[in-house]
């Protein structure tokens, strides 16, 4: 199979064994198709079936021969993937077992098999489920955070997506990982639709360079085109593949649309999870189609300008005066009123997200 990579413009091929095309990405396999970095390898066993899944959880219905085009759905996504860190130390007062028991209440499965090996900055691990994913916690450089991540195999297994969004607004958790998924079972938005959204611009930003675009093509041999528009060390990755070809039927029309999304540079707010298919049609507004309402992830860099704005307009009300009047009557200098008026520490209120726990996924 040989490779087509658009870069810049650039249209580059490449035959079987070529430089170029080990370097590309290879064609995504199931179940987190697109590439998983090297921490979640031990994840990524089998997260799905190799058969369409049974509708539930609100995800976009399976539509039928005679109306192929479902109703726009504000829940037409799932989720699959998950990261989350939250602060929980384990010891006399905090037992893993309270922690277990709000695990299964959620999610309807639990903390099983010690792993007897840590996982990224983490010093412990243990299994979720029936390997549906990691639990971590322990460490010095962690913050005293625990760490939790479920593939899609765990997130089709989780029982109650409400009461996960209940859970992690209980343990106060910040999600480091989200990815959404759109399932068009009729392939009537496909590769090609993708890549004229692409042509027309239509995945470009208002500001900054546009995203990087990559094609893996089967050539029409029906084991399956990977369209990627982003990059995951941008924190924001969409994955367009014909996933029934991927799975083995040459002739399934079944086409996803996945989100992969990184609190690396984007906010990702805990009711995402109850409106999947809100946060994926926003993402870009091409993808209004998914769904009309539409629900945007805000950048880091952006949120941080808003609430530095909003804290120097209250500076500025405030002690304006007293600033103008140390300078302009009583004589200090720039450095002065610096040194006598600043405070070492950032103001809670200008919510400078961290990545918890060391976690880069």
């Amino acid at each position: 199979m040989a490779t087509i990579l658009y870069t810049s413009g650039i249209i580059e091929k490449s035959a079987l064994g070529s430089v170029a095309q080990a370097q590309a990405a290879a064609v995504p396999a199931p179940p987190n198709e697109g590439g998983i970095s090297p921490s979640e390898e031990t994840l990524v066993a089998s997260s799905e079936a190799d058969t369409p899944r049974q509708v539930i959880r609100g995800e976009n219905p399976h539509p039928q021969p005679e109306n192929p085009v479902p109703s726009l759905n504000p829940k037409a996504a799932i989720i699959d993937w998950l990261n989350f860190t939250f602060v929980y130390t384990i010891g006399e007062s905090s037992s893993l077992l309270s922690l277990d028991e709000k695990f299964r209440k959620a999610f309807g499965f639990g903390i099983k098999a010690n792993r007897n090996r840590g996982h990224l900055n983490y010093l412990h691990s243990w299994e979720l489920g029936d390997g549906f994913g990691i639990f971590a916690t322990g460490g010095d450089s962690v913050g005293n955070t625990c760490f939790f991540s479920i593939t899609g195999k765990g997130c089709t297994a989780t029982k109650d997506w409400d009461a996960v969004h209940d859970l992690l607004i209980e343990l106060k958790a910040g999600i480091t990982r989200l990815d959404l998924a759109h399932d068009d079972y009729m392939g009537i938005h496909n590769i090609q639709t993708a890549l004229d959204f692409y042509e027309a611009g239509h995945f470009f930003s208002l500001h900054g360079r546009p995203p990087l675009p990559k094609l893996i093509d089967d050539f029409g041999c029906g084991t399956g085109k990977t369209f990627y528009i982003g990059n995951r060390k941008n924190g924001k990755l969409l994955r367009v593949y014909e996933k029934g070809k991927l799975n083995g039927d040459p002739e399934s029309p079944w086409v996803r649309w996945e989100l992969e999304l990184h609190n690396s540079n984007y906010i990702i707010p805990i009711i995402a999870i109850k409106y999947a298919g809100m946060y994926l049609a926003g993402s870009y507004p091409c993808l209004n189609w998914i769904c009309e309402e539409q629900r945007h992830f805000d950048s880091v860099k952006q949120t941080l300008s808003i609430s530095l704005e909003v804290l120097k307009k209250s500076c500025r009300n405030s002690y304006g005066k007293l600033l103008w009047t140390m300078k302009n009557v009583l004589g200090y200098s720039n450095d002065e009123i610096v040194e006598e008026l600043s405070v070492k520490g950032v103001p809670a209120r200008l919510n400078m997200p961290v990545v918890s726990g060391g976690d880069a996924l």
